[in-house]
Parts: C-alpha cells; sequence; structure tokens
C-alpha cells in the first residue's frame, strides 16, 4: 500500500483486478444464472427432433454440468407424467471457438447412436425447423411482476440501454479529465475505446484458446472479466504514452501552452495513426466474440411480453458504476484530486506550490485513456465487437456529453452522459434509430441556446469548475 500511495498512477493496473475480485468472483463462486444461454438453446431445440410434439413439451430447467455438459430437464404432456433429463456435452463452453460442437447426447443418461447423433448435429439443427420447433426457455410467469405493457416496453428498452448509459459516462468523464486539465479536447478518445475493446476481444481470444475447452475452470465469467481487465490495463499504458509523447510536449509551460490548435491537429493525426493500427491489428472487418453468457432473469411481465434481464448488464452496469464513482471520489479526496483540482484552476499557482505538472498530466492522461478502454470493453462484452472505427462516433458523442454538464465539470460530464444516453434510449425507441446521433446533436444546440455553460459550467469560458 505504501508504492500505491507514492505512485497513484499504479492503481490503474490494480483497479480492475480489484473490481474483478469485489463483482466479478463472487458471481462466479456461486456458480453464475445457470447453463450457458447459447448451448443450453442448442440441447433445447434437440427435444421436438426425439420426442412427440403432441402432447407439448414443458421445459423446466437447464443447468451447467461436468465436462462442458449442458442439463436441460423437460416433461412431455401434462403435469402427471414424470420429469426427464436431457444432456448435452459440447466441445467448449465460453469464447471457445468450439463452443457449438455438440458430442454427446443422452437421454435419462442414455446415449443416443452414432446415425441419430449425426442427424441431430449435421442435419437437424441446421435447419429453420429447429428454431421454429424450439420449445423456449423454462419461465414462470406467475412469480414476474406483472406490468401494463408500455412500461414493460419502457423497462426493457432501459435494461437494454444501461451498457450505453455506462459507456456515455465513462467517455465524458475521460473527455472532462484532459480538458479540465489542459483546456482542451483530446479528439481521439473514440479510438482509444475502439483500442481498448479489440484489445479486450483479442486477450479474450487468446485467453479462450490458452486452455482445453475454452478456458474451461473459469467458465463464462473469468475470461471476459480478465480480458476486460487487461484491455483496460494496456489502454492505460497507452495513456501513459500519449501524455509523455504528445500532450506534455505541447502543453509544458515555456513551450505553446494556450495555443490551442496544435494539440487539436495533433488530435486528428492521433486518430489516423490509431486507426490504421487497430485495422492491421484486427482487419478491415470485426472480430466477432461468440454470444457466451448465462441465461437471463424474468424481471416482469405483460401478457406474453417478457422484460428479460441478463447478468452481464448487471455485472457491466456495476462496473462502470464502479468506475466512475470511483475516479469521481479518487478527484475530490485524495492528493492527486486536489492537484488536478489545484492546476485546472490555475496551473502556474499549481506550479509553484510544489505541483509536478509533468507527472499530474501524465496520470491523467492514463486515467482518461483507461476509462475510453473500460467503455471499449464494455461495447465488446456486451455487443461481441467493434469495428477499428467504430469509437469516432461514439467519442464525438461522449464529447457532447461533457459539453451538455459543462465542460471541464467532472460531475456535470456524468449527469450528461447519463442524459445523453436516457434521450437516445428513448429515441431508438420511439423514433428511427439511424438519427439518433443526429437528435443527439440537435440537443446539444438546444441546451446551449438554453444554458451556453452546460448543466454545471459557465458561459464566460474561462472559468472550469472541478
Amino acid at each position: 500500500m505504501g508504492l500505491l500511495r507514492r505512485r497513484p498512477e499504479l492503481w490503474i493496473l490494480v483497479a480492475p483486478f480489484l473490481a474483478l475480485a469485489i463483482i466479478v468472483v463472487p458471481l462466479f463462486l456461486v456458480g453464475g444464472p445457470g447453463a450457458d444461454a447459447e448451448q443450453a438453446r442448442l440441447c433445447r431445440m434437440l427435444l421436438p427432433a426425439l420426442f412427440p410434439q403432441d402432447e407439448g413439451i414443458a421445459v423446466l430447467g437447464a443447468e451447467t454440468g461436468p465436462g462442458n455438459a449442458v442439463h436441460v430437464s423437460f416433461r412431455i404432456g401434462g403435469e402427471a407424467n414424470r420429469e426427464q433429463l436431457l444432456t448435452c456435452r459440447f466441445g467448449g463452453i465460453g469464447y471457445s471457438a468450439n463452443r457449438r460442437d455438440l458430442g454427446v447426447v443422452l437421454i435419462d443418461g442414455v446415449g443416443v447412436g452414432e446415425s441419430t447423433l449425426y442427424i441431430l448435429r449435421n442435419r437437424w439443427l441446421e435447419t429453420q425447423f429447429a428454431v421454429e420447433a424450439d420449445p423456449g426457455p423454462p419461465r414462470n410467469p406467475g412469480e414476474a411482476i406483472e406490468l401494463p405493457r408500455p412500461l414493460a416496453l419502457a423497462l426493457q428498452h432501459l435494461i437494454g440501454g444501461l451498457p450505453r448509459l455506462g459507456i456515455l459516462g465513462l467517455l465524458a468523464l475521460s473527455t472532462a479529465l484532459i480538458y479540465g486539465l489542459i483546456g482542451r479536447i483530446n479528439l481521439a478518445l473514440g479510438e482509444f475505446l475502439a483500442l481498448g475493446g479489440i484489445l479486450t476481444t483479442l486477450a479474450a481470444l487468446a485467453l479462450s484458446a490458452s486452455g482445453p475447452g475454452g478456458f474451461s475452470l473459469a467458465g463464462s465469467f473469468l475470461v471476459p472479466a480478465l480480458a476486460g481487465g487487461l484491455g483496460v490495463i494496456l489502454s492505460g499504458l497507452a495513456g501513459l504514452v500519449l501524455g509523455r509523447g504528445l500532450l506534455w510536449p505541447l502543453t509544458r509551460p515555456g513551450a505553446i501552452r494556450g495555443i490551442g490548435q496544435p494539440v487539436l491537429v495533433a488530435g486528428v493525426g492521433l486518430m489516423v495513426v490509431v486507426q490504421e493500427t487497430l485495422r492491421l491489428a484486427q482487419g478491415a472487418g470485426t472480430t466477432w466474440l461468440p454470444p457466451a453468457h448465462g441465461q437471463g432473469w424474468l424481471a416482469a411481465s405483460s401478457g406474453p411480453f417478457e422484460v428479460i434481464l441478463h447478468p452481464r448488464l448487471i455485472i457491466m452496469a456495476l462496473v462502470n458504476g464502479a468506475a466512475i464513482l470511483a475516479v469521481l471520489w479518487l478527484m475530490r479526496r485524495t492528493a492527486f484530486g486536489r492537484a488536478w483540482r489545484a492546476s485546472a484552476d490555475d496551473p502556474e499557482a499549481a506550479r509553484l506550490c510544489g505541483v509536478d505538472p509533468e507527472a499530474l498530466l501524465l496520470r491523467t492522461s492514463a486515467l482518461a485513456i483507461a476509462l475510453a478502454g473500460l467503455a471499449g470493453a464494455t461495447i465488446v462484452l456486451n455487443y461481441g465487437g467493434i469495428h477499428f472505427s467504430g469509437g469516432t462516433m461514439m467519442g464525438l458523442t461522449g464529447l457532447i456529453a461533457a459539453i451538455l454538464g459543462g465542460i471541464g465539470s467532472l460531475g456535470g460530464a456524468v449527469l450528461g452522459g447519463l442524459v445523453i444516453g436516457l434521450f437516445q434510449i428513448g429515441w431508438s425507441a420511439l423514433m428511427d434509430i439511424a438519427l439518433w446521433e443526429l437528435a443527439s446533436f440537435l440537443l446539444l444546440t438546444l441546451a446551449l441556446i438554453l444554458k451556453p455553460g452546460g448543466f454545471f459550467g459557465f458561459a464566460d469560458g474561462p472559468m472550469r469548475k472541478a
């Protein structure tokens, strides 16, 4: 702990693993919410091919078994009939490339023949009939909260938008950290978001390939957690390089501090460099991770419409929220935060009082880019992948959120991210989703007309509120 007090920037390396221990490991230890959703679906789809559908097939539950197996309990006909068990064993779990390879099928512990297995695997599962005949996951609507349909639809859209709220909050906070210190915008933050996402993708694929069955010891919790942690750490290290090689030479005292054009031009050049590096690393296309996650929970219902809450949304919302709150606490309660606020208000006076401007800028740059990397990891772990140029518009949206909150105000930036995120969620639910970025810019224009300084900023420009 003494080393962490002397070198606060090391928290950037430690914090992701603390989040892993506090949030992800307990979920892993209790076993998670049932079986892998994709493997459970493939196993369920075998039931109509193995049993007659005249009396109906009721799926009662699904859980993970030993040896990459999934157990699906079911009943044919009414309650009077006995419960049966279908076991499917796959080639891997998590993000393994062979996680969909069906190797063994057992009915109440008795394996099917080789010819039956071949037909199920290579003929039945590849047809549209199997998709249409899927009996569906186990549900017990009687235990769910019954809501009016408009409220249930709004709740489902809000649950689906939790990742976007976290992403925009992280990006807005990252923008405010850089701007609050040097008074200039880093236009390449979106590219560093893509960097964090692609690093997370490559780390997840590497970890999955490192053990038999796709890192089968850890299942589907530890691999994405470790991959996301590595993505954040490497992004933070990239932030150190950015601060030392670009931001500090352009903003150090006695150089060209106060002239904004070089920083903006360098930001545009950095966008091109990072994008091309990511294109060479990932390719012109997008590398997608397989949809490895547990089954969702039934949160509420409105007749046949069900509101589903997936565990990955809860985990990432907790991680993002914890990261945002931790940074706000760090900037308010620690010596690093006090130095940042002092330098943001008056950099020359802060330097005369003993604040090292170079060390402060390097730490701030590392922290800001690590937050952008966490936003990229959130995109990958929730949506499966990100294009090498996919961070540009997200970076601009994060900038909009920071401006809306009062750029340079950390709490205002987070609030601006939440407002923009909720606005985009509502827009996607009611209007054409292709226009939500344009609508966000129009919202910013309207807000700045009514309140030029944002929620917590100032209209006169030079003053910045930390």
